[in-house]
């Protein structure tokens, strides 16, 4: 028998990425929580260029099912698709991969449903076997590809140019970038040490070239620019911040023009004083940077608040700069660039066998298990 007080409240979360699985692991001893997941993995979008260059090392840490999570052992996990939200009679619509349809009560809803951004992020149900398969093909055509063109100055695409040179040195890597420099929205100092860096490591760099982004964007052959101008590559990664919110079953009154949550600095959605939205799809602020940043503590000790009749009284403060790892562990270790634009420096080591398995895993994330043997 449990000796603990009884679960009565329901919380559903509709995405179990990075933030949806910490805030489940943070709730789920004091409620009902079902998490609605469209993979039966956290499969993260953090580190893309490791992930491309070196998928075991990245596998690791940053694709693990669901079930190991020690922190979701009393959390029902739903793999399937959200396709509509009653808000009046608090019920979210699932469809699995079987085509059956379900209706899940709830008494708080959490939106972590994230965005698409690129081919590494998207909404489509998948199974374990699925997202190896995809893994794996990307990982090929890096490795099989003579000539690699990375479109977009942001942390993934300059992750990407920076770890495929530097594990591919006889590849052609080249970065196109609209801006002078790359990493918009990161200090200054940042932006100058990753400039250096990319020339250093042997990545053709072109400032000042604005990419025009078909749909479908190809995966291969030819780049066209505003400026006129073209490039070919064997394989295209295409990065450039086109987000696109996964809030298609959300009723339009929750969503701002562009498509992402309204969400107020309490990560309550507008109007709603049960539910909450976080991460990428919560537009919190521009940047939407509330999947870093520690907001799940401030979403979480809210929803406990309105669970027991109180306001909510924490608020989430954006920090002025983007800031933390941009490319990854590299072989002479970690560096972490802070929003105040001071960096600091982990070795390999420390990353490898205390940070990633001790820090990460096992204190914010509570918990992983081993795999089966």
């Amino acid at each position: 028998m449990s000796g603990g007080p009884a679960k009565t409240k329901r919380v559903v979360i509709i995405g179990m990425g990075d933030t949806g699985v910490l805030v489940a692991s943070r709730l789920s001893r004091d409620f009902q929580v079902t998490g609605i997941s469209t993979k039966p993995n956290l499969v993260s979008g953090q580190e893309l260029g490791k992930r491309l260059a070196d998928l075991n090392w990245w596998q690791r840490f940053y694709n693990t099912p669901l079930h190991r999570f020690k922190a979701l052992s009393s959390v029902e996990i739903r793999h399937a698709k959200a396709t509509s939200v009653d808000l009046d009679n608090q019920t979210v619509t699932v469809l699995d991969q079987s085509k059956l349809e379900t209706r899940i009560p709830y008494d708080f809803l959490i939106i972590a449903s994230g965005t698409s951004n690129g081919f590494w992020r998207d909404d489509s149900l998948r199974s374990e076997a699925d997202i190896d398969a995809q893994l794996q093909s990307d990982a090929r055509a890096i490795s099989e590809a003579r000539s690699i063109a990375i479109v977009g100055g942001g942390p993934c695409g300059v992750s990407s140019a920076l770890n495929i040179q530097r594990a591919y040195p006889d590849k052609t890597v080249s970065l196109f970038i609209s801006a002078d420099l790359p990493l918009p929205g990161y200090h200054a100092s940042a932006r100058q040490y990753y400039h250096q860096e990319l020339i250093n490591v042997g990545v053709r760099l072109f400032t000042g070239h604005r990419a025009i982004t078909p749909t479908p964007a190809p995966r291969a052959g030819t780049i066209h620019f505003e400026s006129g101008q073209s490039a070919i590559a064997d394989t295209i990664i295409w990065s450039t911040g086109d987000r696109k919110p996964h809030t298609d079953f959300l009723p339009n009154g929750l969503l701002d023009d562009e498509g992402f949550v309204k969400t107020r600095s309490t990560l309550e959605v507008e109007g709603r004083d049960n539910v909450f939205a976080i991460g990428d799809v919560a537009s919190t602020d521009p940047a939407r940077s509330s999947a870093r940043n520690w907001a799940y503590g401030v979403l979480v000790h809210n929803l406990k608040r309105r669970a027991a009749g109180r306001a909510a009284n924490k608020r989430y403060s954006p920090p002025a700069n983007r800031w933390g790892s941009i490319v990854g562990p590299q072989d002479t270790g970690l560096t972490l660039h802070q929003d105040s634009g001071k960096t600091t420096r982990l070795s390999r080591w420390l990353v490898d066998k205390v940070l990633l398995p001790t820090v990460v895993q096992r204190v914010i994330y509570r918990g992983v298990k081993r795999l089966e043997r």
